[in-house]
């Protein structure tokens, strides 16, 4: 009996050639034709979304104009220095509040304008504000408040003539009224006189109205969205997300546009992609990355627009409808021949390749034909020799990893975080410490000597020595700090919510006991010294670099010192 192989059962699948040919160019034709949409929808959409980043730069730089404008007018008028004010400072302050309420008018979108003096604890000497039914009125009298807490009024202090301070925003409840809770940010310009910061002017900014401006201009089926540095949504088509962290619930970019990670980190600049997660449907979405604030502070805003994946391929649609209407009556041939192909041939061959997906996945599969004499037979058995030779090597390799990832964070003599891994969980630290505003600790620790005991007792017993003073520190500090190895008898200690000097005193004091006894190296008592040096945060640096250099001065000034007691 004749046997009927794979490839004569092929050979009857020429007979569908014509229609295959057909599917595959309306297919084609259809996704080239899409894929040109979506390609220049994404081209349009960043460059739509860069102009409109230009136009938010621009909208601050004009209110940070704003605000200089009137700290140079009012640098140029005697404002008072004292308790009582002069006639003629009594007209100057008169003066910058008919400025003001100008500005006020001629801004609808600013809520406050103060002038607030560095004397008195920062008492306002002039302030202006709009009302809730847009009534500007003067407050006076006791009702000034002490502003010097605010970083608008201390930060501001700090700037030369020209120079502006933007504030991050966020909801306002300085003035404690309910009602007038909204989002807000404040730009504040020094006012200089002769050489000399003598008070600050502060706009209060409604930003939901300043952002609104953007968005307005933007076509219907473009959704605008504005998230700060961390990731906290300013604006969101669904304006319940925006401003979450003030109602006590944050809701992140990163977490909604995975991709935007990069945006934060400063990996990327600018992005665009398909998000095909959205309730509404399947987006292009395009985000690009905005200087906020002062050039050098670092501060930035995310800016980025959507827009309908529906909308962008309606055209494509019309065309797939078309190429569907052709090929409606070759289909029912297909599906015929289809039927019995899946049958005879397909069947098998849809086995290997759902188990070779599965593998790919790590799941288990289904039974493979490996009884068949025939090619497919082959194939099946053929793929379950690969499958175990791969799962072996799969093991091995994961094996080889996992302590490659160890050797690459960890110093191989003592066990403890090399210095890659400790630069980057000093840098979450200080991450945490700025957030907080809990100081933190750096010790640095060099043992004393340590190349007499190589070049006497030999490198095995340095080796000792160096994993006997790893487990003093590490027995010294708490759990929760970080002892790391820097290279060879350099050693960190970064401790966090270190909150005073005492305290900071108190961890070298706890490090200094544990060299104080002969360490066990080997098994036998030695006495090794070791010279410590400690920066805080912020106190010394606010900075990872600066902290360590910090840390290094004061622990050679102890090397020193212990010299010099030695003599």
């Amino acid at each position: 009996m004749m046997r009927i192989n794979i490839g004569q059962r092929l050979g009857l699948l020429l007979a569908s050639f014509s229609l295959l040919a057909a599917l595959l160019l309306g297919y084609l034709t259809y996704t080239a034709a899409r894929d040109m949409l979506v390609e220049r929808a994404q081209r349009t959409l960043l460059d739509t979304t860069r102009i409109l980043s230009s136009h938010l730069q621009a909208g601050f730089g004009q209110l940070g104009r704003d605000a200089t404008m009137l700290a140079m007018l009012a640098g140029g008028l005697p404002l008072p220095g004292g308790p009582v004010p002069t006639a003629a400072q009594a007209q100057s302050l008169e003066t910058l509040a008919q400025m003001f309420r100008a500005q006020l008018l001629a801004r609808p979108g600013l809520l406050q304008v103060q002038l607030i003096g560095l004397r008195d604890h920062g008492l306002e000497l002039v302030h202006l504000q709009r009302l809730a039914d847009e009534r500007i009125v003067r407050v006076v009298g006791a009702a000034l408040q002490e502003k010097a807490h605010f970083p608008y009024v201390y930060e501001t202090a700090r700037l030369t003539s020209g120079g502006v301070y933007f504030t991050e925003f966020g909801i306002n409840r300085e003035d404690g009224v309910p009602q007038e809770e909204r989002a807000v940010f404040s730009v504040a310009a020094p006012v200089v006189q002769g050489t000399a910061v003598v008070a600050v002017v502060v706009l209060r900014v409604d930003a939901e109205a300043f952002l609104r401006h953007f968005g307005a201009t933007l076509p219907a089926p473009y959704g605008f969205y504005l998230a700060s540095r961390w990731g906290d949504f300013l604006a969101h088509p669904e304006r319940e997300k925006a401003f979450g962290f003030d109602r006590g619930q944050r809701v992140l970019v990163q977490e909604e546009f995975v991709a935007t990670a990069a945006l934060l980190s400063g990996a990327e600049r600018e992005l665009v992609f398909s998000h095909t997660e959205s309730p509404g449907g399947a987006q292009i979405q395009a985000f690009v990355r905005v200087p906020f604030g002062a050039r050098d502070d670092g501060r930035f805003l995310l800016l980025g627009l959507s827009q309908s994946m529906s909308a962008v391929l309606a055209e494509a649609q019309d065309l797939g409808g078309t190429i569907v209407k052709m090929i409606a009556v070759l289909a029912l041939v297909a599906a015929l021949l289809a039927a019995w192909v899946s049958r005879v041939v397909t069947g098998p061959l849809r086995a290997v390749v759902q188990a070779t997906e599965a593998f790919s996945q790590g799941m288990p599969h289904g039974a493979l034909p490996v009884e068949r004499l025939d090619e497919l037979g082959e194939l099946a058995r053929g793929f379950r020799d690969m499958e175990a030779q791969i799962g072996q090597q799969m093991d091995e390799l994961n094996r080889s990893r996992d302590a490659m990832t160890h050797l690459a964070h960890h110093d191989p003599l003592t066990g403890l975080p090399n210095r890659r891994m400790f630069e980057q969980r000093l840098e979450q630290a200080l991450d945490r410490a700025r957030r907080s505003s809990r100081p933190c600790a750096l010790v640095f620790v060099d043992l004393d000597d340590f190349k007499s005991v190589n070049d006497k007792l030999g490198h095995a017993v340095g080796d000792a020595v160096l994993r006997a003073a790893a487990q003093a520190i590490v027995g010294a500090v708490r759990q929760v700090d970080t002892v790391a190895r820097l290279a060879g008898d350099e050693f960190t200690v970064l401790c966090e919510n270190v909150d005073t000097d005492d305290a900071a005193q108190h961890v070298l004091d706890k490090l200094r006991q544990a060299f104080a006894q002969p360490l066990q190296v080997d098994g036998q008592p030695m006495v090794v010294r070791a010279s410590m040096g400690i920066s805080l945060y912020p106190k010394d640096g606010d900075d990872a670099r600066t902290l360590l250099a910090s840390a290094d001065v004061a622990m050679y000034q102890a090397k020193l010192r212990h010299r010099e007691i030695s003599r």
